[in-house]
């Protein structure tokens, strides 16, 4: 547990500079947008620029575990670290992802003030709970696509080894995430996937639409089912992408 601690702290402190520039850029973000709407008089460009940040942050666990990972690849101390790969990895995983959830705590707090100011002119709101749950659902979905970051990073250092390929080794890992994401399009199309849709699934109003009339812009809202079959095999996925990074790196590659 020590050892885990002692490593967190460090890439908690070596991801500080990206995740507060990341922090300040939304922050902004936020401001420009709050000018915007009183500018224009469009209350919709709150809700655009919540969607938009939103949407962003599916990419920031997996960029900042991408940039930790590329530092170690440069400095060579993994080769020399007595500690498991488990926790060499797992803390650069926590570590990123405790900088998004205080960036999702920032986000929710502005999700909030958006809500009260389209309570006048959209219909069907969404609820608290439905910006908490959708929140947390790009949290899990960041963290799932940082896994996948960590499984193709220790591949294509693997393959270092081989001069032969060394210069069009990323197309390997390439090819490996492509064919596995075509296998997995292929298995949601299945009848078998959609009956084990039928045995749970979670309803948010997330889904919504934009109008414009009366020179002005409103937006409606209706609820969707989220399979919740997804959740158990998102991360399943993870841990096996996790385990199987674990193992590549167990080997001392050289990174």
């Amino acid at each position: 547990m020590r050892s885990f601690s002692g490593l967190f702290k460090k890439d908690f402190l070596m991801a500080r500079f990206w995740s507060l520039a990341w922090m300040l850029c939304m922050i902004c973000a936020i401001i420009a947008s709050f000018g915007f709407a009183h500018y224009t008089g469009e209350s919709m460009a709150l809700f655009g620029a919540f969607v938009t940040i939103l949407l962003f942050h599916s990419l920031f666990c997996p960029l900042m575990m991408l940039a930790q990972l590329r530092l170690e690849g440069k400095t060579q101390l993994w080769l020399y670290n007595p500690n498991n790969s488990a926790l060499l990895l797992l803390s650069k995983l926590a570590s990123a992802a405790v900088y998004q959830l205080i960036s999702h705590a920032i986000l929710f707090i502005f999700g909030l003030i958006v809500r009260s100011v389209l309570l006048s002119n959209s219909a069907g709101l969404f609820s608290v709970s439905d910006l908490l749950l959708v929140n947390i659902a790009v949290f899990l979905g960041s963290v799932i696509f940082s896994t996948w970051v960590m499984f193709l990073w220790t591949i294509y250092e693997a393959l270092r080894k081989y001069p032969a390929i060394k210069k069009i080794r990323w197309i390997i890992p390439l090819l490996i995430y492509n064919a596995y994401g075509l296998i997995e399009a292929l298995f949601i199309k299945s009848g078998l996937f959609k009956e084990l849709q039928k045995l749970w699934s979670i309803s948010l109003t997330a889904e919504f639409n934009f109008h414009y009339e009366h020179s002005g812009w409103t937006v409606t809202f209706s609820q969707v089912d989220l399979p919740g079959i997804l959740l158990v095999y998102y991360t399943a996925l993870g841990v096996c992408l996790f385990y199987l990074s674990c193992k590549l790196l167990n080997r001392r590659v050289e990174v």
